[in-house]
């Protein structure tokens, strides 16, 4: 078993005014997966929940099957607490993963399609700015 090319880093922080800011570095993938949404169900209790989930993809390196399971089980963990989920700042791998497998505007709430090089047409992905706290 190969040890991945980019260590997969993640950190979750709940900051004051009740968003939780997620920051991936890395390769999500495979033997990453489970690191997500440990880190994020641990901001999920029944009594509280946060208002917003902002996730800083900048420094993924590689989001594989698995990476992209891990995301649409984050949504679903976020959804079902009616809680807002933001992918911000999406590598443009990312976004032709989203797109390719038709998840994009599921993950994202934005309806594009890809371009001849699958990104899309905007060519920027959604950024409020530096990740939180």
């Amino acid at each position: 078993m190969n040890a991945p090319d980019h260590p997969f880093e993640v950190k979750a922080v709940a900051a004051p005014d009740g968003i939780l800011y997620v920051t991936l570095a890395g390769d999500l993938a495979w033997d990453s997966a489970d690191e997500l949404l440990d880190a994020a169900r641990a901001h999920f209790d029944p009594a509280t929940a946060p208002a917003d989930l902002r996730v800083d993809c900048a420094g993924l390196t590689l989001c594989d099957s698995m990476g992209l399971s891990a995301l649409l089980a984050l949504h679903r963990l976020a959804e079902a607490a009616g809680v807002p989920l933001h992918l911000d700042r999406r590598p443009p791998f990312l976004d032709r993963l989203l797109l390719l497998t038709g998840t994009y505007e599921h993950l994202t709430g934005r309806s594009e399609t890809a371009g001849p090089d699958g990104d899309t047409p905007s060519g920027a992905a959604e950024s409020p700015g530096p990740a939180g706290p």
